[in-house]
């Protein structure tokens, strides 16, 4: 058989450099504090947290109107988190250590201080006059609409040297780029050609949905939501066709080089239409992994992640890859919305790590971190700063990583770049480590688990049940074996059905209750997982 390609076994964990480890004093996060932390994420023993690639949020010079998303240089690292060599240096470390490197790749938009586009507002006449979205705007207005993301007005922002507008989704500091430019098109190849030169192990693509826009700037019909980014059906400024072929261009850039991968966000005004997402997969010639959201929306409920899990299983493509997450630098972390309960906690990234597909990690989730309150004069996110006080910015998910009880937690010696929830003192690495029972150390345990299970990692997918309401019962099937998962989501016993009949035969890989006889009743928020080499399998319900 086949061996299969790194992604489709790894489990990935992203880092927003700026909150992970600071080495220079100056409160933010660096290169070299990456470097400082690589035997914790990973050092081949099971005293690590054993995870297999890095995805690092943008480390590109930016002036930061967007924390490293607005980019004035793709092909370069911005001073703030240290060098070209300190990057040189952190891809050999990591590989010496069997870690991958995955860079965010943001080329939807650029900052407004990228020379590409200070050359494109010159004139109309330069070289790169058609780099970027330009319109001359209807009777002295916009020419449609389109809504900005993060600043709640017009998308598009009147430019008095070349006297027109230009577009700008999320803030008037990042500039949509014009892909149906062949020459733009061609520069941004060329960027993701530099970096694999480099020897980085691929991408996650930033909103790759947006990437072409109407050619006729059409408007968007109104939709009324709570969610500003929903107040519209963004039917002409998202997914247009054109997109998918672009995909199939980088896909291409891409399978030149061997073992690279991508992954992309493609973010839907539903996150419930699974089709329009995993349209970004093609025919397993566009992106090889593409997001999947629904489990960062769905209540805590088994019944709410069935349905999700089942409805991606059922629409991802046969040949391709799921991708599992439940945290990240945009969504609230998942301990805050699970009520701060450390059961829940455990039964969901046992559930990660245990469906078919690539799980997702988070920095930080391993030890439970929590939202944080930001004060107003503390803020720094465009959007946090653009609603408050109305809690929609992304500082309260990005705080800075707790490693010990000392003073910052362990993440630098001066003030931090956004305050450190107060509870490091109780909640750090340095804690959990010394406590059998914590959650660092049961994540450290499932990936392990997960690696050396070939099931786990290579195995077909089969639900148990046709409905679930409260724990789910599924299994992971590899060759002539069979594991078998079971997830108690309540605080109260359950019982499972035609017990006998299943579960012949059986060894017990893990259990959140070792000093319970092995029945049909499963404890409170009980993880149970089973493995049998001659399996009898059915349907519970």
């Amino acid at each position: 058989m086949t061996e299969q390609p790194w992604w489709k076994t790894a489990v990935i964990y992203q880092i927003y450099p700026r909150s992970f480890q600071d080495t220079n004093n100056d409160g933010i996060g660096d290169l070299q504090g990456i470097i400082q932390r690589l035997d914790y994420l990973n050092d081949g023993t099971e005293n690590s947290l054993g995870i297999d690639a890095i995805w690092l949020s943008p480390i590109y010079p930016s002036p930061m109107k967007d924390f490293g998303y607005d980019i004035s240089n793709h092909t370069a690292v911005d001073a703030i988190y240290g060098t070209e060599q300190d990057f040189d240096e952190l891809l050999q470390e990591a590989h010496k250590r069997n870690i991958k490197i995955l860079l965010d790749l943001v080329i939807n938009h650029t900052s407004d201080q990228h020379p590409w586009f200070q050359e494109s507002r010159q004139d109309k006449t330069n070289p790169k006059q058609d780099w970027y979205l330009w319109h001359p705007g209807k009777k002295n207005k916009a020419p449609n609409n389109w809504f900005s993301t993060f600043e709640l007005k017009s998308a598009w922002w009147y430019d008095k040297q070349r006297k027109e507008y230009y577009m700008g989704t999320f803030t008037r500091y990042q500039p949509e780029v014009n892909w149906r430019n062949p020459e733009l098109k061609n520069a941004m190849f060329d960027v993701i050609k530099y970096w694999l030169d480099k020897g980085v192990d691929g991408f996650r693509l930033d909103v790759v949905n947006w990437y072409i826009k109407d050619a006729e700037f059409r408007s968007n019909p109104w939709h009324i939501q709570l969610s500003p980014p929903d107040l519209q059906r963004h039917l002409y400024d998202r997914n247009q066709p054109e997109t998918h072929e672009i995909c199939k261009q980088i896909r291409k850039i891409i399978d030149q080089y061997p073992d690279k991968t991508t992954v992309g966000e493609i973010y839907v005004e539903n996150l419930q239409n699974h089709k329009a997402i995993a349209e970004y997969y093609g025919d397993n010639d566009q992106l090889h992994l593409v997001f999947n959201f629904g489990l960062m929306r769905a209540k805590w409920n088994a019944g709410k992640f069935h349905k999700q899990i089942q409805a991606w299983e059922n629409t991802v493509p046969e040949q391709c890859q799921p991708t599992w997450t439940l945290s990240n630098h945009d969504q609230p972390r998942h301990y805050t919305r699970y009520k701060n309960s450390e059961e829940r906690a455990k039964v969901a990234i046992a559930l990660l790590l245990t469906l078919r597909g690539t799980p997702f990690l988070y920095y930080g989730e391993e030890i439970g971190m929590e939202n944080n309150k930001i004060p107003r004069k503390k803020i720094q996110d465009p959007l946090g700063k653009t609603t408050w006080p109305f809690p929609l910015g992304r500082d309260p998910e990005r705080t800075p990583m707790q490693w010990t009880p000392e003073q910052n937690a362990g993440f630098t010696t001066t003030t931090p770049w956004l305050p450190i929830h107060k509870n490091y003192i109780k909640k750090n690495v340095q804690t959990q480590q010394q406590d059998r029972d914590s959650l660092l150390n049961h994540y450290k345990q499932l990936i392990w688990l997960r690696k050396k299970t070939p099931t786990l990692h290579k195995g077909t997918y089969k639900t148990l049940q046709t409905k679930a309401k409260h724990y789910l019962a599924y299994q992971r099937i590899y060759q002539d074996t069979v594991t078998t998962i079971f997830l108690n989501f309540t605080k109260k016993q359950q019982t499972i059905q035609e017990w006998q009949q299943i579960f012949q035969n059986q060894t017990i890989l893990f259990t959140t209750h070792p000093d319970k006889e092995l029945n049909n009743i499963l404890q409170p928020y009980q993880i149970l997982i089973l493995h049998s080499d001659n399996p009898t399998t059915s349907t519970t319900e």
